[in-house]
């Protein structure tokens, strides 16, 4: 099967999953979360962008869209017990975030890891709490941390010998499919990322479908995930590859990854497909924009992040601790011949893969508007 889709395609898709209105379920009150970092509402007592400093944190999407709709604010289902461990936190019974930094469709490349982390397992805690109400909307993201995590493995092939890879290609497809990737050298194992990719994505929706849309969900936001490639940690690592393997070389390993991001999503949207239950939010597409051309966003760097290096992480690339990266701390210190101390207000990017309170802003707001052409308030 061909994973490869183009933009075209990819946006077509999108707007037959997106399509039609609503069917009177009446205002939306109360909203559930499933996914990653992206969607975190506080898990480890922060959430992934800027720090705002005071009681009050800055808005993540989910807040925003939950604001929007003049909801109680979110809160954690979970707390964390450590950097990768978490559980149900019995103080906060009625929240109803679950979702997680560091969340995945699949802990195969992170076998340590809570269970909570995958995102299916959040689904599952969700869903065990009782049948949906008419009332409910579910958001539901994940796949950038798995494709990551696919991508680290692929770039370790020239040093082990593709076991890492081959070894988490196992874990979706069968032996039979592995074999067949190993014996097409480069490209099969490139393509091979693809199909594992599309697995994945079958994956999450059926957990969507299992937990979610048989116990009654009727209004359910999928996000699409963001084009990886496109983030600070991402085009750090691609300038690396660039000055050692040279700039053609860079550019494949770019492709190989876009296009197994492009793989998940179509398989994710195609799933949902003229189910009126299911709306996709088409991230992948919004964050291209916001990079592409980010004055029209009001935004003015798509390439760097906001909050400043505070060591290298296991690849040797930089590292960030976004904990402590705050309003205050930035705008005492901007950039060389900068002196507006809001500067950082108008960056993509807080840290190298997560966005500031801008454009969760304007991720909100998406979903706000998916909304509305939905019926949905």
């Amino acid at each position: 099967m061909n994973w490869r889709l183009t933009l075209l395609g990819l946006a077509s898709a999108l707007a037959l999953v997106s399509c039609g209105g609503g069917d009177s379920l009446g205002p939306v009150t109360r909203i559930k979360v499933a996914g990653d970092s992206l969607s975190d509402s506080g898990t480890f007592g922060f959430k992934f962008t800027v720090q705002s400093g005071t009681a009050t944190p800055y808005k993540i999407w989910s807040d925003v869209l939950n604001e929007g709709l003049g909801l109680s604010p979110l809160c954690a289902r979970y707390s964390g017990t450590g950097p990768t461990a978490v559980t149900l936190n019995p103080n906060a019974s009625s929240c109803t975030s679950h979702a997680i930094g560091g969340g995945r469709v699949s802990l195969a490349a992170v076998p340590t890891y809570s269970p909570e982390l995958a995102v299916g397992k959040q689904l599952q805690d969700l869903g065990s709490a009782g049948n949906y109400a008419s009332g409910d909307l579910l958001l539901v993201n994940g796949g950038g941390n798995d494709a990551a995590d696919l991508t680290g493995a692929f770039l370790s092939i020239s040093s082990d010998g593709g076991a890492a890879y081959t070894a988490l290609l196992g874990t979706q497809l069968s032996a039979a499919e592995v074999q067949a990737a190993a014996a097409g050298g480069q490209a099969g194992m490139a393509n091979a990322g693809g199909l594992y990719m599309q697995r994945l994505a079958t994956q999450l929706t059926k957990s969507v479908s299992d937990h979610a849309l048989s116990k009654g969900a009727r209004r359910v936001i999928v996000v699409t995930m963001p084009d990886i490639t496109r983030t600070p940690r991402f085009l750090t690592l691609l300038g690396g590859i660039t000055s050692t393997q040279g700039q053609a070389t860079a550019e494949a390993v770019r492709s190989t990854v876009n296009g197994w991001t492009q793989a998940f999503n179509q398989q994710l949207s195609g799933a949902f497909t003229g189910d009126s239950r299911v709306a996709i939010a088409d991230f992948y597409t919004e964050l291209n924009r916001w990079t592409s051309t980010p004055s029209a966003y009001g935004l003015t760097n798509a390439t760097t992040p906001a909050c400043p290096i505070t060591g290298q992480d296991a690849q040797g690339l930089p590292s960030y601790t976004i904990a402590t990266c705050t309003a205050a701390s930035l705008s005492a210190a901007p950039p060389s011949g900068v002196t507006d101390p809001n500067w950082w207000q108008t960056y993509v990017f807080s840290d190298n893969f997560h966005g500031t309170p801008k454009t969760n802003q304007l991720m909100g707001e998406v979903a706000l508007s998916l909304m509305t052409a939905r019926g949905w308030r």
